[in-house]
């Protein structure tokens, strides 16, 4: 029976540096594997502690989940609630930011958009498991019905989760959002469109104006380091791997997870 396990790389050079003491975890693009979820928050949750034993560096550690929690896998009730219950240490900040695959999900359970182009669009951008899995005798051509499974399945207090998600989050020089940012515009007037979306013109990057290197997931080709955005979304519903960057001081390092025999 194969088990998953985390392992980390080596370190090497962060785009910008943290203050002095400080720390923090990014999380890529989950979609509903709640497995690797579970190993990659136990490697981390590792980490912390031993780091917290030997400095006692209390609150300079920070815990971001990147987005993307739901469809493209089976499990996303228990990934949503591994995202919510977050690593269970005292003294961490745990941010969690909202994904482009969290609006389709919180636009049918509320029933804010039940468009047939909306719900076809996001059956066919991932959300087949999540709708087979949370609304299994639902149909998108009745989606009174299909809003009445999916708010049911998921429950008031998930629900509320969903709606409380952030956008954005900013720690010192480091942006995290979902997919990106527009070069094209100010870091005031990114608009969510860009936040949950955007690939390029963010990912070539050339002749960035921003004084942030972002960090982001959504477009899987992670985990990838280069002077303007860290990506960490390593495709895991394809590749079998859910990463997550950790940046300490000048340096950051690499966690995956994968299968093993």
């Amino acid at each position: 029976m194969s088990r998953i396990v985390a392992e980390t790389t080596h370190w090497q050079p962060a785009p910008r540096p943290l203050d002095a003491g400080r720390a923090v975890f990014a999380i890529g693009d989950v979609h509903a594997h709640a497995d690797h979820l579970w190993a990659l928050h136990e490697r981390i949750a590792g980490i912390i502690a031993l780091e917290l034993a030997e400095s006692q560096a209390a609150g300079q550690v920070s815990v971001v989940w990147l987005g993307d929690y739901v469809d493209r896998g089976w499990q996303p009730l228990q990934a949503l609630d591994l995202v919510a219950a977050g690593l269970g240490l005292p003294d961490v900040e745990e941010i969690r930011l909202i994904g482009n695959h969290e609006v389709y999900l919180i636009e049918a359970a509320t029933g804010e958009d039940l468009s047939l182009p909306r719900l076809l669009n996001w059956w066919r951008f991932g959300g087949e498991e999540t709708l087979k899995t949370l609304a299994p005798d639902a149909r998108i051509e009745e989606p009174a019905e299909l809003a009445a499974a999916l708010a049911d399945s998921l429950g008031g207090e998930r629900l509320a989760f969903l709606q409380g998600l952030a956008l954005q989050h900013r720690i010192g020089d480091y942006l995290f959002v979902h997919a990106g940012i527009s070069p094209e515009r100010p870091l005031g007037a990114q608009t969510e469109q860009d936040l949950l979306w955007i690939r390029e013109p963010f990912l070539s990057g050339r002749d960035w104006p921003h004084p942030v290197t972002v960090v982001h997931g959504h477009t899987p080709e992670g985990p990838t380091a280069l002077p303007h955005r860290i990506g960490v979304d390593s495709g895991v519903f394809a590749s079998g791997r859910l990463s997550a960057v950790e940046l300490r001081g000048d340096r950051l390092r690499f966690i995956s997870t994968q299968e093993e025999a």
